[in-house]
């Protein structure tokens, strides 16, 4: 099992995720963490990435920016929580093609 502390941020990011589908970096930090520095929210998705909970892309066009996303294998610990349980993700979530492409556009 992965090392995502169950009081606290990491559970917290990891269900906005599941979710909204997919976040970018700011918009994560607003959410979990909005009165710490944003650098704190970046090693929390760094510790999720590697622990293969979610996985990010670079957007081309918009500078740096990175959006977020649940892998299949996040998506499946999360909905294992009584808070998620009855949650059932679309398929896509975890697809970075889909991510790249946005909701809608197909």
């Amino acid at each position: 099992m992965t090392d995502v502390d169950a009081g606290g941020g990491d559970r917290l990011a990891l269900a906005v995720l599941v979710q909204h589908r997919m976040a970018t970096t700011e918009q994560m930090h607003l959410v979990v963490a909005p009165g710490m520095r944003i650098e704190q929210t970046r090693r929390r998705l760094a510790k999720l990435r590697s622990e293969g909970l979610v996985d990010r892309i670079t957007l081309p066009r918009a500078g740096r920016t990175r959006v977020w996303f649940p892998t299949q294998y996040g998506m499946q610990v999360a909905c294992e929580w009584p808070e998620l349980r009855e949650r059932r993700p679309p398929k896509t979530a975890s697809d970075p093609t889909a991510v790249r492409r946005g909701p809608g556009t197909g």
